[in-house]
């Protein structure tokens, strides 16, 4: 890894009732790793009484992954070029069985959950591995927030 940090916005996107959804994917480059700095996600929703909304954070194997979105340097000084693949959707969901998913949040649809590591404790993501966020509502509820990742 040379240190090199990126941004990946995810813009809003809608969430439909009880369709698990990927909202945001990383792949690594082959034969070199990733570290997951930290990520965001919120939620537009309107009633205080709605049940929450389930993000996984999974490791798949299988799904096809739509590649999208822009990952933008920390530093706009940086001459290299990502390695990283990023995107935004899926074309054909991931399924995430319990041994490829790393972790399974909660968030109120009123509420948004940000996550930055500890130094030394980020997620790593080894060359040519999927790491996927993928979203699943009750309800019909708008969905946003970001990635930030280092190669």
């Amino acid at each position: 890894m040379a240190g090199l940090a990126f941004d990946v916005n995810i813009p809003s996107k809608a969430l439909s009732a009880t369709t698990p959804t990927t909202v945001g994917f990383l792949t690594a480059p082959a034969n070199q790793r990733v570290k997951l700095l930290g990520y965001g996600f919120y939620f537009d929703g309107n009633s205080n009484s709605a049940v929450p909304i389930e993000i996984k954070l999974a490791r798949p194997t299988a799904g096809a992954l739509a590649a999208g979105g822009t990952a933008i340097p920390c530093d706009q000084g940086i001459g290299e070029t990502i390695q990283s693949t990023v995107g935004l959707s899926a074309t054909t969901e991931p399924t995430l069985t319990a041994s490829l998913v790393c972790k399974t949040i909660t968030v109120h649809p009123q509420l948004g959950y940000e996550y930055l590591a500890p130094l030394g404790q980020e997620e790593m993501i080894k060359g040519s591995q999927n790491f996927v966020f993928s979203a699943n509502a009750p309800a019909t509820v708008n969905i946003r927030g970001y990635m930030k990742f280092e190669e």
